[in-house]
């Protein structure tokens, strides 16, 4: 389809705007590519190239062969945790692919989502992620003191952080500061009453800290191939993860000078004695997460119901198979059940994932291994390559829950709508295209358009019959030449 320069740089516009926006939010590589193909694709485009990394989407057109290639690169914001802004961009996309919004509309809502006001003010954002830290407290068994130190330390945490952010400082800091905030309320607690188990305000503190990192995201384009963007946010989150342990040492020393005593004993509750604490421990900590990145308000429900389900489903579990091995398969379960009810709610998968996966961060192993570290190297060495162990379970079980629901959720639909993400491996530029329209139905029905399997994101695509007949016609080409 020919088009001229304005309405190229106008399709450009739109869908680097909605590559952006995916990428900032975690969403993996080729959820991006498959998206803003999409998007070019029902433009009428061709011969459109997308490459994505850890924070630069590029989009390459050639016309065709007399023609110079139209190259545009943006590079994408900060990671952020915004699922209103999310599921606005998906439904910007799915509105312009189904033909509901026009090119120029399109973009005009795209580029009014960084600016528009968030469901909840930064006062709610921070009392959601401190719900988080009760709810993890409350996980652990511990006492209304400790509850109460490890509610305010979160709090206090994710503030100064948000502050560390609008100065421009590196998450690195605030990731250290939160950990040392921790470490500074357990030790309060043990000068308030010295019988108090206050090592768990620090363990629910680290639990708050990981929340934020994006390793499902990390891990899903690693073991699909896109290694590049794997190493871009494997690395950042090595690096945040870092900070923490900086800022939690450096809290212990600040202990061992004052003279007082933060540390795990055998008492530590690690598993929990009843269903009921389970449950509202779960549900609380899946509340508040769903707060704390603005998930909207009719889906808190789904976020606190299945984070409650895994923690009830991985502790029982540990009781029979090893804990890497239970968290990577409640992992499994969370992935698959968080994709088929994204698909039957129409909302991102990546929203339930990422709450469900919550209760099962290795806070209090992190924690010990680090307490061991200063006593006994190979113990706090075998701690944290322990709790290294069950976090990378618990991502590679997430995605691998989604692509084998994917599969199921594509095939065994009847209608032509499906919400199921595209987690594939790099593809070429004419398999880009193929894996991007969707593999089970490329054929129209008696010349009525069809509406392709999305993206993790959400949207749908419709496409015209020509575009198809278009994309058949290219390849009975090519595979002519090749037998010549």
């Amino acid at each position: 389809m020919p088009t001229d320069t304005a309405r190229l740089h106008a399709v450009f516009d739109l869908a680097m705007s909605v590559g952006e926006g995916l990428l900032t939010n975690g969403a993996a590589a080729s959820e991006v590519t498959a998206t803003v193909l999409r998007i070019t694709s029902s433009s009428g485009l061709r011969n459109v190239s997308v490459q994505v990394t850890f924070d630069e989407v590029t989009i390459s057109y050639l016309a065709d062969e007399e023609s110079a290639p139209f190259t545009r690169v943006r590079a994408a914001n900060e990671r952020v945790q915004d699922f209103t802004r999310l599921a606005a961009f998906e439904d910007i996309t799915h509105g312009y692919i189904a033909g509901e919004l026009s090119l120029e509309e399109a973009r005009r809502e795209a580029a009014a989502i960084p600016q528009s006001k968030p469901p909840y003010r930064l006062g709610l954002v921070v009392a959601g992620f401190a719900l988080l830290g009760t709810g993890a407290a409350f996980s652990l068994g511990a006492s209304p003191l400790v509850v109460i130190a490890a509610t305010l330390a979160a709090g206090v945490g994710i503030f100064a952080e948000a502050v560390m952010v609008r100065q421009r400082i590196p998450k690195f800091y605030s990731q250290a500061f939160g950990g040392f905030v921790g470490v500074v309320a357990a030790m309060i607690v043990t000068f308030i009453d010295p019988t108090q188990n206050s090592s768990i305000v620090v363990v629910a503190c680290i639990i708050v800290l990981l929340a934020g990192l994006t390793s499902i995201g990390a891990m899903q384009d690693a073991v699909t191939g896109w290694y590049i963007t794997a190493a871009g946010r494997i690395l950042e989150t090595l690096m945040l993860t870092v900070g923490i342990v900086a800022g939690v040492r450096a809290g212990l020393l600040l202990v061992e000078i004052v003279g007082a005593e933060v540390s795990v004993t055998a008492a530590l509750p690690i598993s929990l004695s009843t269903v009921l604490t389970l449950v509202v421990s779960g549900a609380l900590m899946g509340l508040g997460y769903g707060v704390g990145t603005q998930v909207p308000l009719k889906q808190l429900v789904w976020t606190a119901a299945i984070a409650a389900l895994a923690s009830v489903t991985a502790q029982l579990l540990t009781e029979v198979v090893d804990r890497t091995y239970a968290v990577g398969f409640v992992a499994f379960l969370v992935g698959a059940t968080a994709l088929a009810l994204g698909d039957r709610l129409r909302v991102p998968s990546m929203v339930l994932v990422m709450s469900g996966v919550i209760p099962l961060v290795p806070g209090s192993r992190i924690y010990r291994g680090l307490l061991e570290l200063g006593d006994d190297m190979t113990e706090g060495s075998a701690e944290l390559f322990s709790a290294g162990e069950i976090a990378v379970g618990i991502a590679a079980g997430a995605v691998l829950g989604q692509i084998v629901a994917a599969r199921i959720v594509t095939r065994s639909r009847r209608t032509s709508i499906a919400y199921t993400p595209m987690i594939s491996m790099p593809f070429t530029t004419l398999r880009r295209r193929r894996s991007s329209l969707g593999t089970s139905r490329l054929r129209t029905r008696s010349g009525i358009p069809v509406v392709e399997p999305s993206t993790m994101t959400s949207e749908m695509t419709a496409l015209s019959p020509s575009m198809f007949e278009d994309l058949d016609t290219t390849t009975g080409q090519r595979e002519t030449t090749s037998e010549h």
